[in-house]
């Protein structure tokens, strides 16, 4: 599970609220098809948006359509060799002949502003508005001067190719020249310095018309240029130096952010993003394949864009563990539930709908007992891992629910430590949770008192008459502590499994607060959004 920093939370704080800054909130795909995205919603709830998925999966369309939210003064800042302060479609959107032409598209973007033009789409002048941008097929985009004013960059893979593989600056190599510091230069040499665990003592330009060569030197070595830098060392100073030409608030689109960098360097590199947004109020909104810098970001920061056939789904505050299995093709399993028995795994089994079911393994280990010591051995597992531990809960039957403290003891004794006794305390009580009802689980199904809930719910799935529904029920009440669906399955000669998945499916439909609490508990510990 995320543990959310003091600079998260701060963050969190003033991103939805800050009007000043035109903070993109949603970009929603209204009508028609751009690239693979149609019918699409892509809300940002963070400042910095990591955005995951396979090649091919629209996480670069993405950008594209975030750099044309936003229009830019003639005297805004710019990337040398750009024309403009601003970005269009065609800067992004380009076909051949042979290539079919984009069709009619309305894409709609949701921006917190200050100062509206009063309309019937935006009625107030402060707070979120909306403008949709509109094509025509064949035709041009509509009115891009009439966009919130905002800087945009966009950054894409070729500014990682060092200065050894571009043919200008091979060309102009005698050519570069010291220019004028800005006065950000050391700010820039320290942030890098920390990002790569390397003591920098000077970092400069030299320039040639709109081009311009980094030069740096280390305690203890020659100055050397950008000539004779790695890719991700040349990109970090490129990039930290836009961050300071461009003026706060400003919105960094980073394609690729992980390129050229080791784990740890992402992780850092993240860490110096996240003070800059905080500081600056900037707006991060990058693309990846890396479980690192997803790991690095609170579940708000994260998306994962999945392609199936001609379609694309959204899928918001997605895991590190859960993103790093649908790139690889192979599904990871992020939780381990621990219950008591079978009868206890295939209730959690069938509430939780296919994709929970794919990213958890219910385990049954025996006892309340059992289950309460065998969380103490994964408690020091977990310890000793620091990252990429599978998380692990407990749900153990409703009748142990009265016996709470008596079960955070048993956990609790073995640990045998009474430092660990005293850190875990609140762990193990996060943890742990209990299937519904005051008894076993089967008996909660088939009692009596449960049955005026479920009974209709009994007659329609297992098609019977009330008559042989109460005939199944008492003898199933009657049969002993979980024995119930052993004993219905007898009398229905059906299989047991299949008796007691509609028992289940028919208990939990009846009382669908109950499947909601399981299902919310789930979706927390996998860092997703309750519902």
């Amino acid at each position: 599970m995320y543990k959310y920093s003091d600079l998260d939370q701060k963050n969190l704080k003033w991103f939805p609220c800050d009007t000043s800054r035109a903070t993109l909130l949603t970009i929603q795909v209204l009508s028609g098809q751009i690239r693979g995205l149609k019918g699409v919603t892509i809300d940002f709830r963070y400042p910095i948006t990591a955005i995951a998925g396979r090649n091919g999966s629209c996480k670069t369309t993405v950008l594209a359509l975030s750099a044309c939210a936003f229009h830019n003064k003639p005297n805004g800042f710019k990337l040398a060799g750009r024309q403009h302060s601003y970005y269009t479609f065609s800067d992004f959107f380009i076909q051949t002949k042979e290539e079919a032409a984009l069709g009619d598209i309305d894409i709609r973007y949701q921006i917190l502003h200050n100062n509206w033009k009063v309309t019937k789409h935006n009625p107030d002048q402060v707070g979120p508005g909306e403008q949709v941008r509109h094509k025509k097929s064949g035709g041009r985009w509509n009115n891009y001067d009439s966009r919130v004013q905002r800087t945009v960059v966009f950054l894409g893979v070729e500014r990682i190719v060092p200065h050894v593989e571009r043919s200008v600056s091979k060309s102009y190599r005698g050519k570069f020249k010291p220019g004028t510091d800005h006065g950000w230069e050391d700010s820039v040499r320290e942030t890098v310095s920390r990002i790569l665990s390397t003591d920098y003592t000077s970092f400069s330009y030299r320039r040639h018309s709109k081009y311009r060569l980094p030069i740096v030197a280390k305690k203890d070595q020659n100055v050397y240029s950008g000539f004779n830098m790695g890719a991700g060392e040349h990109s970090l100073f490129e990039l930290f130096s836009i961050i300071n030409e461009c003026p706060d608030g400003s919105l960094i689109l980073i394609d690729e952010i992980e390129l050229g960098l080791h784990e740890k360097a992402q992780e850092s590199l993240i860490e110096e993003l996240k003070k800059i947004c905080e500081k600056r109020k900037f707006q991060i909104i990058c693309t990846t394949h890396s479980c690192r810098i997803l790991e690095c970001l609170p579940p708000e920061g994260r998306i994962f864009l999945e392609r199936n056939g001609s379609e694309t789904t959204v899928i918001p505050g997605i895991s590190p563990s859960y993103a790093t299995g649908k790139l690889s093709g192979r599904q990871n399993v992020e939780l381990d539930i621990l219950v008591e028995d079978e009868a206890a795994k295939l209730i959690v089994e069938t509430v939780l709908d296919n994709d929970l079911r794919s990213r958890t393994k219910v385990l049954p280990i025996g006892s309340a007992t059992a289950v309460m010591r065998h969380l103490g051995a994964k408690y020091k597992e977990i310890m000793h891992k620091k990252d990429r531990t599978i998380e692990v809960c407990v749900l153990l039957d409703g009748d142990q629910l009265s016996k709470k403290t008596e079960q955070i003891d048993q956990f609790l004794k073995a640990l045998e430590n009474p430092t660990e006794q005293q850190e875990a305390k609140d762990w193990v009580d996060k943890r742990l949770s209990f299937l519904p009802g005051n008894e076993w689980p089967e008996s909660w199904i088939v009692n009596p008192k449960s049955r005026e809930l479920f009974y209709e719910r009994f007659k329609r799935e297992l098609q019977m008459s009330s008559a042989a529904v109460d005939h199944m029920l008492d003898s199933a009440s009657r049969a002993g502590k979980h024995n119930e669906f052993y004993e219905a399955a007898k009398i229905l000669t059906y299989d047991k499994t299949v008796v007691a998945t509609y028992l289940i499916k028919s208990a939990f439909e009846s009382v669908p607060e109950e499947s909601k609490r399981l299902i919310n508990l789930i979706r927390g510990f996998l860092g997703e959004k309750t519902i």
